[in-house]
């Protein structure tokens, strides 16, 4: 966990992908997609059997472009196929573009700790 986001531990050239303050260490998976449902506004969900349980996929849709991540054979399919921190840097990204002109967006971002780009 980054110690000043509190998100979870995801390095970009040695800095916290959210809130680009140095880290060390690198995070795991399992906690990343509930983080961001829990912060992202917009976020579509689906959990296991019954609506409970882990998230099992999560698509973030922004400025008319969709971001998912879903849970494949124990490992996270992204859409776009890219690395996990480029589609943790591009999701922030458009988030950081919308979040100039909505102020619901800009409030969870800046509440988050997360660093607008």
């Amino acid at each position: 966990m980054c110690p000043i986001c509190s998100a979870p531990a995801f390095s970009l050239d040695g800095a916290c992908v959210f809130c680009h303050a140095p880290l060390v260490e690198h995070g795991g998976e399992a906690e990343l997609l509930e983080y961001l449902s829990e912060r992202i506004p917009t976020a579509h969900v689906k959990r296991g059997v019954w609506n409970r349980g882990p998230i099992t996929e999560a698509a973030f849709d922004v400025s008319g472009r969709t971001f998912r991540a879903r849970w494949k054979d124990e490992e996270l399919d992204l859409e776009p196929p890219v690395d996990l921190t480029a589609w943790l840097d591009l999701l922030l990204t458009r988030l950081s573009d919308i979040a100039m002109q909505d102020a619901n967006l800009r409030r969870s971002v800046l509440r988050s700790g997360w660093a607008l780009r």
